[in-house]
């Protein structure tokens, strides 16, 4: 029941744009485990699926009920909303600092670095489509990209797709059907890419499970900082702000109630 529950708040976070779904599950526990039943699902049919399946059904049933309720009160409450997962962002930080050695922090200035200037300087960037092969290439690019936001701990996928500017097409694309060239090609390359990159990524985890926390601390250092950025990019009045820092707390306090012990 408690998988269910941490699936839930992975589910939630998934659909917030600049919050990583896996930098969630990392921070709950559930990361390492999920990655390592999902690579050797063959070999632990059982045991992959009794482990899995909560996590999957909290995921699932959070996209579905709360898409429309996160989209409201971003809409609504956009300062507080983000505010609160910013908390929950925060409320993991000790636990992604003790999986990391110091001798490897110099992994997470690099990642912390690339990826909050990357962010920075082409977070408006808007590509255009030129209806050819470039189109395809650019949308294979971007299904590479939302796979290792999928994947990779303290990655956004929509931060990586704001970034090449296809966010704002594949999100309106699939929201109302259209394109259906760009939807089939993200799909299938999101899919691929997924099921080859995750080999890839849990031996990195089992190989250099410190190294890899390194630069998932930087990641994740960096999206902080690029939300509260985000945030107050427009006005924010006093009383907005201290409703906000009240959600800030309790996003911490919800991430230490549901993370790995």
């Amino acid at each position: 029941m408690l998988n269910f529950f941490k699936g839930f708040i992975i589910g939630i976070g998934k659909i917030i744009p600049g919050v990583s779904g896996a930098m969630l599950a990392a921070i709950m526990g559930v990361y390492d485990k999920a990655l390592y039943y999902i690579c050797n699902f063959r070999k632990n049919i059982k045991e992959s699926i009794k482990y899995l399946s909560p996590i999957a059904a909290g995921i699932l049933l959070s996209i579905i009920l709360f898409s429309k309720v996160i989209s409201i009160c971003l809409d609504k409450y956009y300062v507080i909303t983000m505010f609160f997962f910013i908390g929950l962002v925060i409320g993991g930080l000790p636990f992604i600092i003790n999986k990391v050695n110091k001798k490897d922090y110099s992994i997470t200035i690099i990642s912390f670095s690339i990826f909050f200037f990357l962010s920075i300087f082409n977070i408006n960037n808007n590509y255009t489509p030129q209806n050819n092969f470039i189109d395809i290439i650019i949308y294979i690019l971007s299904g590479l990209l939302e796979a290792i936001g999928t994947i990779v701990p303290g990655v956004s996928s929509a931060a990586l797709l704001m970034i090449v500017g296809t966010y704002d097409q594949i999100v309106y694309s699939i929201g109302n059907i259209t394109n259906i060239k760009l939807i089939i090609t993200f799909s299938i390359s999101t899919i691929i890419f997924i099921l080859l990159l995750m080999k890839i990524v849990e031996y990195l985890f089992r190989k250099y499970n410190n190294k890899m926390y390194s630069f998932v601390l930087g990641v994740l250092s960096s999206s902080i900082l690029l939300l509260i950025i985000q945030v107050f990019k427009n006005k924010v009045s006093i009383i907005t702000l201290s409703i906000s820092l009240i959600f800030m707390v309790l996003g911490i306090i919800i991430t230490n109630l549901f993370k790995e012990k």
